[in-house]
């Protein structure tokens, strides 16, 4: 029962989020100052947001039991969150440029084979592959939060829409990442209480 008043609430949410959306979109025609979203547009929208937004919840679907999964190992697990951390943030300065230089869909790419070699490693009770699994994973997330938003502005700017739609792109994107790591969380008690932790 509990689980059905949780959905009614997310569906509650949707069609409210639902409506914005639709009212932004009726407000951007009736002001004048910017072109009527075009059917071509949503499409590529609903693309992009269909993509992201699986990738974002699948990324904040394993972080929800990584604790669990590490402290089951016996591994010092301030150790795993710390290098994942520092890697995220010495990859960070540099790897957009090799994703401009190289291609932003090569970027998006690369960020899903690193994820399911992050995933394997994960299921290792080794400390160096785990070590090694959160370098990677801290590039993994360098990715994630620059090669799938710049593939789009460019995309967007490449098939000539208004810049203006960009707003309404980043909108629901922005949205839909917090509504993924509310169902996330969710999804992982759900499957915790079925299964157990790990």
């Amino acid at each position: 029962m509990r689980i059905i008043s949780v959905l009614s609430v997310l569906v509650g949410f949707t069609s409210l989020f639902q409506a914005i959306v639709v009212r932004e979109s009726n407000d951007d025609k009736r002001d004048g100052s910017t072109k009527a979203m075009t059917v071509e547009f949503r499409l590529f929208q609903f693309q992009y947001l269909g993509v992201y937004l699986t990738i974002m919840l699948a990324d904040w679907l394993q972080g929800t039991n990584m604790f669990t999964l590490y402290s089951s190992y016996g591994v010092n697990v301030g150790t795993l969150f710390l290098t994942g951390f520092l890697s995220s943030a010495v990859f960070g300065t540099f790897l957009g440029i090799y994703v401009d230089t190289y291609g932003r869909k090569l970027g998006c790419i690369i960020f899903c084979l690193l994820e399911i070699v992050i995933n394997l490693l994960e299921h290792i009770p080794n400390m160096n592959l785990l070590l090694a699994g959160r370098i990677l994973g801290g590039m993994s997330t360098s990715l994630l939060f620059t090669a799938f938003e710049s593939w789009m502005v460019s995309e967007h700017r490449k098939r000539g829409f208004e810049e203006s739609w960009l707003a309404s792109t980043f909108s629901i994107s922005s949205w839909g990442n917090g509504f993924g790591a509310i169902l996330a969380g969710f999804l992982a008690q759900v499957a915790a209480d079925v299964a157990g932790d790990i």
